[in-house]
């Protein structure tokens, strides 16, 4: 475990504010968004509260999936350049024309 703060620590760089551990309020939070599991995220960080709670963010972030699961690889790509521009896929389009809203197909 030491490697992992090494290496985040060294791509980071000083970082102010250090306690007696060595774990500071700015290093827990790099840590907080690069640590996968609840055993790589270090005791003395879990006094920072914003930490914890970055860590749990990014934590249940990585288990959410893909959003684009179950779509052809054209569909997909589609779908995240519509996304990247601001503007409905063809997916969504269709899902709103064949909605039934009052009565009524749109």
């Amino acid at each position: 475990m030491p490697a992992l703060f090494d290496s985040v620590q060294s791509s980071l760089g000083v970082f102010e504010g250090t306690d007696d551990s060595g774990h500071g309020h700015d290093f827990c939070k790099a840590i907080a968004a690069r640590v996968m599991t609840e055993a790589e995220f270090p005791v003395e960080c879990k006094q920072y509260s914003d930490a914890v709670t970055l860590f749990r963010h990014h934590r249940s972030l990585a288990r959410s999936g893909d959003a684009y699961a179950g779509m052809s690889p054209g569909d997909r790509t589609d779908a995240m350049r519509a996304k990247d521009e601001g503007h409905l896929n063809s997916a969504q389009i269709k899902r709103r024309m064949t909605t039934k809203k009052n009565g009524r197909f749109y």
